[in-house]
């Protein structure tokens, strides 16, 4: 089956994540980090069954937790297995952390407003 939108690189490590080794490595991680850390760090408990706002998860397809690469590994095979990962809610992992990797920073701010991550244009 093709995998469309994908680059063939791309397409070539997407099939790590159906190995044995993986789907032990998420699974041992997800039972030992059971909650979102994004969400935890705003005060919201999230075991897969909220949206990044704290509101029930309507959408049964998105009542799940993702075992995030902290670091892209973006096809590296020592990275895909054994860089440190994170436990994330669907719309943390799809919305929050994908657009910090394609701007290169995060917007997280500390509680005066202003962004943490050094990377960011008004650290700059």
């Amino acid at each position: 089956m093709a995998d469309y939108g994908r680059s063939q690189e791309a397409q070539a490590y997407r099939k790590w994540y159906k190995t044995a080794r993986w789907r032990r490595r998420r699974a041992d991680h997800l039972a030992e980090n059971p909650l979102c850390v994004m969400c935890s760090k705003v005060g919201i408990l999230n075991d897969g069954s909220k949206k990044l706002d704290g509101s029930p998860q309507p959408h049964k397809r998105r009542r799940f937790l993702v075992c995030d690469h902290i670091q892209p590994h973006r096809g590296d095979e020592y990275l895909f297995y054994f860089g440190d990962v994170q436990t994330l809610c669907p719309d943390h992992h799809d919305i929050v952390k994908q657009r910090e990797e394609q701007r290169g920073y995060s917007s997280e701010v500390d509680e005066s407003g202003w962004p943490v991550d050094p990377n960011h244009p008004a650290n700059r």
